[in-house]
């Protein structure tokens, strides 16, 4: 009969991978309380943690705080950390109007990073080789030695993947042809994935509050309406590939039709075209003569930035459009916290200021409550900080599911 177990490696792994994410959620923590947290022996934690930091993954960076109403007897605990500096992370993302490449240490602190407009002229082969240089360039300027780097992720919006020519295969995302055509031109492990998934997770904050970790939502606004959610510090598998479901949402029942969506979806109704849609169709010189003035009538001016300049010089025919558009969002939002128990939810690639996003929060607070409204917050990705996502990928899959052990 066959004898099946775990190897050594793998436990090895295991071990080191748990206490890795006791360190990630919690801080600088002591052997004794990581031991205490895993439910194994101190002695086991600290051979592991001594040879972790021998290898230069963990840190002790001294004694924990004293607490004056319980004073502790013996020894002070010293606190251990993670070294984010021990390995470093190349990042990229392809998103319909930028391609984005960066280098980061463990703690997403970025160190280097270059970016590219492109647009439906730009082909395949120009992004791919646009990331081949910027990546080596990044490596040359650096100085760091192959061991040193995890690897480069890559995240793709799914409504780039065909001109990427990235398919579903076996109902998962098939990346081996592109993955092929840059490691011809880069001589580091590759990784790719849906960059909106992997924004989601470099939006994360993994600390544990009151030792519970929240269910966070990423909602990314580009050419489609995209959704990811982080549950338990992990991305659902749910919205690992099929992140643009969040469109068939429905947002106002009985309302618009878009082929293939029912009524009133999310596509038909707050999607990037619908938006623009529905503020072209107000726009005139007679009806929104402030609008019509600063898009010097050309709906292809009509943005974020000029229909609150519209808004805020009086134009009450634009602001009934925005609140409309502010009020089936609310609903999304809503359902978004009920359904996936979201106590955060991330708006990307909105365009909006502090104060834009200040009128956003006060017509969701009329429309739902206060409690709702302070769960929404923007994204840290500011665009250029995309690549954050590839970094995220390639952090997670490279140091902290490894156990910081260099495997091939």
């Amino acid at each position: 009969m066959e004898k099946r177990g775990i190897s050594k490696l793998d436990l090895k792994r295991r071990n080191r991978m748990q206490i890795l994410r006791i360190i990630r959620e919690c801080g600088p923590i002591s052997r004794v309380d990581v031991a205490s947290t895993l439910e194994i022996t101190r002695a086991a934690v600290t051979i592991i943690t001594n040879e972790m930091i021998e290898e230069g993954i963990l840190v002790e960076i001294g004694e924990a705080p004293v607490n004056t109403e319980k004073l502790q007897k013996g020894r002070r605990k010293i606190l251990i950390d993670i070294n984010v500096n021990s390995r470093f992370a190349l990042g990229a993302v392809v998103d319909e109007k930028e391609v984005t490449v960066g280098l980061t240490n463990l703690d997403s602190e970025v160190l280097d990073k270059s970016s590219m407009e492109i647009d439906d002229r730009t082909t395949s082969k120009d992004i791919i080789a646009y990331i081949i240089k910027a990546v080596n360039t990044m490596i040359e300027n650096s100085a760091l030695t192959k061991d040193k780097i995890l690897g480069l992720g890559i995240g793709i919006v799914p409504s780039m993947w065909g001109k990427l020519k990235i398919f579903y295969k076996d109902g998962e995302l098939d990346f081996t042809s592109f993955i092929e055509k840059l490691s011809a031109g880069i001589d580091v492990d590759i990784k790719c994935g849906n960059a909106v998934g992997l924004m989601a997770l470099a939006s994360n904050d993994f600390k544990t509050q009151n030792s519970y970790q929240t269910n966070t939502a990423f909602l990314h606004n580009g050419n489609q309406l995209n959704l990811a959610i982080v549950n338990k510090n992990e991305l659902s598998s749910d919205y690992i590939y099929y992140t643009s479901m969040i469109e068939k949402y429905i947002v106002a029942p009985n309302g618009k039709e878009y082929e293939g969506y029912p009524k009133g979806s999310a596509r038909a109704e707050i999607s990037k075209n619908a938006m623009i849609s529905a503020f072209a169709e107000i726009l005139s010189q007679d009806k929104t003569p402030v609008l019509w003035e600063i898009t010097k009538g050309d709906k292809k001016n009509i943005n974020t930035e000029n229909v609150f300049n519209a808004i805020m010089r009086g134009e009450e025919s634009v602001k009934a459009v925005l609140d409309d558009i502010i009020g089936k969002y609310a609903v999304l939002i809503n359902n978004i916290a009920i359904s996936h128990f979201a106590k955060k939810i991330v708006l990307h690639n909105y365009k909006l200021n502090e104060k834009q996003f200040d009128y956003v929060k006060r017509e969701i607070i009329r429309l739902t409550n206060e409690d709702i409204a302070d769960r929404v917050v923007l994204s840290k990705l500011d665009g250029k900080n995309n690549f954050l996502g590839g970094c995220a990928l390639m952090i997670q899959n490279g140091f902290y599911n490894k156990g910081g052990l260099i495997l091939k």
